[in-house]
């Protein structure tokens, strides 16, 4: 399910300067990305005058690829075997991965398949990218039927049009209603009816072992291909509601806009003969929806990029569930990780049903973080939640786990009974590991301290 902060209880000012590092990062990162083995790869120490009482500011560096000192394993797995196997995690498997040379510095049955939780989402984000180009958009088109005064619009896969004039916080950069009205309004047309057409989409719109408990949860909207907000009522909030018929739902707020009684709304399950295209409206691109994704770990829109693969990889093939997790696999096998083990029931993670190893986590995060990777790849670890600052990370690391908050980088992810963390970190040597811890069997109230202090350990472990 999408992510939920727990572990509250920092001053405000405290999480505000935990961000102004990440955002100092990311301008690192921009400046110096050839140096680096991770994007905001690390941060020096501030500097503070002895007689000046006041607050350190972050000063952001980056450490070239192989500077670290060397590593002793067997170090390591000293501080980390007794969080490892504390009953709070239950079963848990991992793996640490060296990012430069992809040295196994650490592993606990790192090939045995678990529940991925949200992790699932690090798949979808890597095949996207290694797809599609990290400026794609998906068009919604708008066009006049064939009947008269029908206004169709001919959804392309894009579930984050914003229900307002501006784009909403959740989806920076999306299109807006107000924007597709008024593609309408300067085609001349003034519809009396108006007709969603099934657009790209097959199949069904609920995922294997989804329940429609979640929808009004906050979790997750059946996958139509178009909709406002990804289904939520509430379009600020990230755990508001979800409208059962997002697609329909979408159709009557563009009537009322346009004046159109909303009963004559209707969305069709075959496709709708159009006389002309009025116009059409994007969405953000790829890499910023990609961000929305990975930072608010929203499940409507991982099912939607893994269409987009999907339809990229066969485009005269309608997209379903099975072809969306079929094209995530088949990407990252043509990538060079070894997806044998690998079972998707879904892209966003939503579904008990999939199972992914720790090994394959770390595989898919190194396409991202290994030295030879694309800047594209780069931005994409960048988008990662940043712990105690953004995202389904920033009301953890406080306490025990706080060395970690502002370095460590990573994916959560949570079910019953399943608890998941997987990212980058950079050691206080400089080295950027990849890293992916799966627990199960314990509650996650109980196994996320334990993961986060585990991330914080390869920050801080003096292990040479």
């Amino acid at each position: 399910m999408a992510e939920r902060g727990v572990w509250r209880g920092r001053g405000l000012a405290w999480r505000i300067g935990v961000a102004v590092v990440a955002v100092l990062l990311l301008v690192a990162g921009l400046i110096a990305a050839a140096l680096a083995t991770d994007v905001g790869d690390d941060m020096r120490d501030a500097v503070v005058e002895a007689d000046e009482p006041t607050v350190p500011e972050p000063s952001p560096g980056l450490v070239p690829a192989g500077g670290a000192a060397p590593l002793d394993p067997a170090a390591l797995a000293r501080r980390l075997e007794p969080l490892a196997t504390t009953p709070a995690v239950g079963d848990l498997t991992g793996r640490v991965v060296d990012d430069e040379t992809g040295q196994v510095l650490w592993e606990r049955r790192p090939d045995a398949p678990r529940v991925p939780a949200s992790t699932a989402k690090l798949l979808t984000a890597v095949a996207a990218l290694s797809r599609l180009p990290s400026d794609k958009r998906v068009d919604t088109v708008l066009a006049e039927g064939t009947e008269p005064g029908t206004l169709v619009v001919v959804p392309g896969g894009d579930p984050t049009m914003s229900a307002g004039a501006e784009s909403g916080p959740l989806f920076p950069g999306s299109a807006t209603l107000t924007e597709a009205a008024d593609v309408v309004r300067h085609g001349g047309l003034h519809p009396e009816r108006i007709v969603v057409d099934p657009g790209p989409y097959t199949g069904p719109d609920m995922g294997p072992g989804w329940s429609p408990v979640e929808i009004a949860a906050g979790n997750l909207a059946p996958v139509q291909p178009w909709m406002l907000d990804a289904g939520r009522i509430d379009p600020a909030e990230v755990y508001s509601p979800r409208h059962a018929e997002p697609a329909l739902a979408a159709g009557r707020a563009l009537a009322d806009e346009l004046g159109v009684d909303p009963a004559r709304v209707a969305v069709s399950g075959d496709p709708v003969a159009t006389a002309h295209e009025l116009g059409r409206v994007h969405s953000a691109p790829l890499i910023d929806r990609l961000r929305s994704m990975l930072e608010h770990s929203d499940n409507v829109l991982a099912e939607a990029i893994c269409r987009e693969v999907a339809l990229d990889r066969e485009p005269d093939r309608k997209a379903d569930f099975a072809g969306g997790t079929r094209a995530v696999v088949d990407t990252l096998a043509d990538s060079g990780v070894d997806m044998s083990d690998v079972r998707l029931a879904d892209c966003s993670g939503m579904s008990s049903e999939s199972r992914i190893s720790a090994t394959v986590l770390t595989d898919v995060l190194r396409l991202a973080a290994a030295p030879d990777a694309s800047r594209e790849m780069r931005d994409l670890l960048d988008a990662l939640p940043v712990a105690g600052a953004t995202g389904t990370l920033s009301g953890r690391y406080e306490g025990p786990s706080e060395p970690g908050a502002g370095w460590v980088r990573a994916k959560t992810g949570t079910l019953t009974g399943t608890s998941a963390l997987a990212g980058t970190v950079t050691d206080a040597g400089g080295r950027s590991m990849s890293f992916a811890l799966l627990a199960r069997g314990t509650s996650p109230a109980d196994a996320r301290p334990v993961l986060d202090r585990i991330a914080s350990e390869l920050r801080v472990c003096d292990c040479s």
